[in-house]
């Protein structure tokens, strides 16, 4: 799995001292987005702490996470995630864990994907998923004047995808929008978007 040397260092440095919330602002859709007991699997799992949301609130949940420091820091962090977790990067995520999953996260992920391999990315999550199932996903929308040669001010890889192409993309897969809403952030540069998709 190739991770662009800009987003993998920054990766190798948020694994090592990165602060993030003990819940990210999209755990707190889970319970309404998903039944009761859902299979659900995490693409882009990063630190382990939306799985452990997930297993909280009664989910049988597994991550997927490219980054080898991330995931070793969410099971060195959180040891009950050891056998929940696995090596997977869109868009060849294949069927971690036997695939078949009735929903899906997919978080602060897709930025790092261009526009010509978004579809074949969003094919591979439908993929992995059980004929009715739903996808729970937020996107930033960086200011584009931040965004130079396709990166961020940070040196990773960044596109933005614009939620109505989102849609349009999900649409062709047969998932239709039930829930769109921006995500408080105290940014200025970087507005966040939850959108909830159903099959």
């Amino acid at each position: 799995m190739t991770i662009a040397p800009g987003t993998n260092a920054f990766y190798d440095a948020w694994a090592a001292s990165g602060q993030e919330s003990a819940r990210s602002a999209i755990s707190h859709h889970f319970e309404s987005a998903f039944a009761p007991g859902a299979r659900v699997l995490d693409v882009g799992c990063g630190k382990g702490r939306d799985v452990v949301a997930l297993l909280d609130m009664g989910f049988d949940a597994y991550g997927v996470e490219p980054h080898d420091a991330m995931r070793a820091h969410a099971i060195e962090h959180h040891p009950q995630l050891a056998p929940r977790l696995a090596a997977a990067a869109l868009p060849q995520i294949g069927q971690p864990f036997g695939g078949g999953f009735d929903a899906l996260v997919c978080s602060a992920v897709l930025m790092h994907l261009s526009t010509h391999a978004l579809p074949a990315a969003l094919a591979a999550l439908s993929a992995v998923l059980a004929p009715r199932a739903r996808v729970l996903m937020a996107v930033p929308e960086m200011k584009v004047d931040l965004l130079i040669d396709g990166r961020d001010p940070d040196r990773r890889d960044f596109t933005n995808h614009a939620p109505e192409h989102l849609q349009r993309l999900m649409a062709e897969l047969g998932f239709a929008l039930m829930q769109r809403e921006e995500i408080p952030t105290p940014s200025t540069d970087t507005r966040w978007r939850v959108l909830l998709f159903d099959r």
